[in-house]
């Protein structure tokens, strides 16, 4: 799969059986439908395919099926995410998922998140 953003090869990182397709280029990741509510710990949908429908379109395509994603802001929270209005699948730039593993959680489900990664999903990490 290739990054929607740079265009570049992504790896695969696994945490807690969740598959992330990661872009070491530009630190964004990719997140299947189901995958962030795992991460997280969240049972349920965070967003429903209704509010995705009515997002404005990005600029951006799915990896997976080359749709254009729809951005909007992630329910509660300031981050601009990108998700794929075909199956739910959602682009998260590089400190997003940190972001909203710090919003939507406890800090210890972000603080584990942050760890396991050491840094790599971190804003700081970006070399300018």
């Amino acid at each position: 799969m290739h990054c929607p953003v740079c265009h570049q090869p992504m790896i695969i990182i696994e945490y807690n059986q969740v598959e992330i397709d990661f872009c070491l280029e530009c630190g964004g990741c990719w997140l299947d439908q189901g995958e962030l509510e795992l991460l997280l710990e969240h049972p349920g949908r965070l967003v429903g395919f209704d509010v995705i429908q009515e997002a404005e379109k990005s600029k951006r395509r799915c990896p997976r099926c080359h749709a254009k994603l729809r951005e909007m802001l992630f329910p509660e929270t300031e981050v601009e995410v990108d998700i794929c209005p075909r199956d739910g699948g959602i682009w998260l730039d590089r400190g997003e998922l940190a972001d909203i593993a710090a919003s939507q959680t406890s800090t210890g489900i972000a603080r584990k998140l942050q760890e396991y990664f050491g840094g790599v999903f971190h804003p700081q990490n970006q070399e300018e």
